[in-house]
């Protein structure tokens, strides 16, 4: 039968991911929001509010047909949307709480039937309720989060409260930002951002060897978490804010910054990558959307070792921006254009390190007689890179995580490097004239790796 569903124009994130589907169709690229709701639940009105959202939003209704040899979008009618929401128990050895949010948010999609939404009950004593959303990162981004927390306990509360939902009309489609980057991708200023790139990046320098790993057990019961969570202290928001307004940064500037001196302090590189996502939408119709407007940036950074602290937070700053200046081409344009000179496909990533800042997640609050807060859980999918650093910031704190695979880096390097990090935006507020690379770094750097591998 011929398929009646409406095709629509896939962007450049969603064709990417479908490749990396095809490749490692694991779940590595699924993104889970957990939130913990005490009181009564209404599991029909949860239910219709996740049905509403997958029908308000094309991006999760769009399957990928790639019947014709390459993918197309194809978006599935809003009647024909049929959303899982699981109930499960966790009542004893082998289905504890974390092993079935784990299991549920690691499952893979089929991105060939959609959608790419689906839920998870887990009830728990004294009216406690998990519920976890899962979503396939083909449909969605950092800034989708806060938008999909909004809209469904919003619908939930409408519907288990028997009033119609009050959400405003979308000024725009998904589908139409595809095709808006379709059609720039064919013009001029693309062609002038691909050539920054290309120049950029040119003769890149090998990936960062952070450390060698502790070896592992065979096998284990639960899954591996490569994840190593640290605070900063407690003056380092302040700080931070110090350091802003000396030098001319952001807060993201400073602590990109942070992260990149204690790579290079620790490595002894003089010359790093650092990948970072880019999830500004385009225009303003666009900005109530759910969907993948991301884009993975590569930024450059040159540490040597006559720079002062506040001389390196200015060149990242500059760096920085020249990144977000040429922030449209996707990010496999990139590859594809640097990689002829890098000896072609059996070249070394062009980066294997990221950093990412986040906000706090905000809590829904009181729903329909209940009180639904973030749940803190961490869902830890496999590596894409070596090496991600996020950052969480609040007015009062900032937290951090590293998220690591454990084939490549030990945690005992990482517990190491993230008590440097976190001292580094005090450093940059109030001592900016001192050296950050004193010259004999790489005798000090493979001192201390003997020393951690004895």
């Amino acid at each position: 039968m011929p398929d009646t569903a409406d095709p629509v124009a896939l962007s450049a994130t969603q064709e990417r991911l479908w490749v990396v589907d095809q490749l490692a169709p694991e779940g590595s690229y699924n993104v889970a929001l957990c939130f913990r709701l005490t009181g009564a639940l209404d599991g029909a009105a949860l239910h219709r509010a996740a049905q509403s959202v997958t029908r308000r939003h094309g991006a999760l209704r769009t399957r990928f047909d790639d019947t014709m040899g390459m993918p197309v979008g194809r978006l599935i009618p809003p009647d024909g949307v049929w959303v899982d929401v699981e109930r499960a128990e966790a009542d004893g050895p082998g289905r504890t709480l974390d092993r079935l949010r784990y299991e549920a948010a690691s499952r893979p999609f089929d991105l060939s039937t959609g959608p790419l939404l689906r839920l998870q009950v887990v009830s728990l004593p004294g009216a406690v309720h998990i519920v976890l959303v899962i979503v396939h990162h083909g449909a969605f981004d950092g800034l989708s989060g806060p938008i999909l927390t909004r809209e469904l306990w919003h619908l939930y509360d409408a519907y288990a409260s028997g009033k119609d939902p009050a959400l405003p009309e979308l000024a725009a489609a998904y589908g139409d930002f595809a095709r808006l980057q379709r059609d720039w991708l064919d013009g001029a200023d693309a062609a002038a951002q691909l050539a920054y790139w290309t120049q950029q990046l040119l003769d890149p320098p090998a990936p960062l060897n952070i450390t060698a790993p502790v070896p592992r057990p065979t096998s284990t019961d639960e899954p591996t978490r490569g994840v190593v969570e640290f605070d900063f202290p407690p003056d380092a928001a302040h700080a931070t804010a110090q350091a802003c307004a000396d030098l001319g940064a952001t807060p993201f500037m400073v602590l990109l910054a942070s992260f990149a001196a204690s790579l290079a302090r620790h490595t002894g590189a003089r010359d790093l990558i650092i990948g970072t996502p880019v999830t500004e939408r385009p225009t303003e119709e666009f900005e109530a959307l759910i969907g993948p407007f991301d884009n993975t940036l590569l930024v450059r950074i040159d540490a040597e070792p006559a720079v002062t602290a506040a001389q390196f937070v200015e060149q990242v700053s500059d760096v920085t921006v020249q990144a977000l200046v040429h922030k449209d081409i996707p990010f496999q344009y990139v590859v594809r254009s640097v990689a002829p000179a890098r000896g072609g496909s059996g070249a070394p990533a062009l980066c294997n390190v990221a950093f990412s800042v986040e906000e706090k997640p905000q809590d829904p609050g009181s729903v329909h007689g209940a009180v639904v807060c973030a749940d803190p859980w961490l869902f830890v999918p496999p590596a894409r890179f070596d090496l991600t650093l996020m950052v969480e910031l609040s007015e009062s704190c900032f937290k951090g995580r590293f998220y690591f695979d454990p084939e490549r880096v030990s945690e005992s390097a990482l517990r190491k490097l993230a008590e440097e990090l976190a001292a580094m935006p005090v450093r940059f507020a109030y001592q900016p004239d001192s050296l950050l690379f004193p010259a004999d770094r790489e005798s000090r750097t493979e001192s201390s790796e003997e020393e951690g591998s004895s």
